[in-house]
């Protein structure tokens, strides 16, 4: 039987008071790696997280190369 591998979200902590989502201005709940972020957009945020590290290393020609 094959196992089934789960693919882990990232971890998310609580959100100081005053903070807002960066996807929508409502009150943040949580924080993921900086960016606050209310319940119903968390994994939009690490998703833009991952764009911007893209582009980033786009722009930058920095990819890794297949040995």
């Amino acid at each position: 039987m094959a196992s089934k591998n789960k693919v882990k979200k990232p971890e998310a902590k609580t959100a100081a008071a005053g903070l807002v989502c960066i996807i929508c201005g409502k009150p943040a709940t949580r924080v993921l790696d900086g960016d606050p972020s209310c319940d119903e957009h968390l994994e939009l945020v690490y998703e833009d997280q991952v764009e911007k590290y893209t582009a980033s290393h786009l722009k930058e020609d920095d990819w890794w190369e297949k040995a």
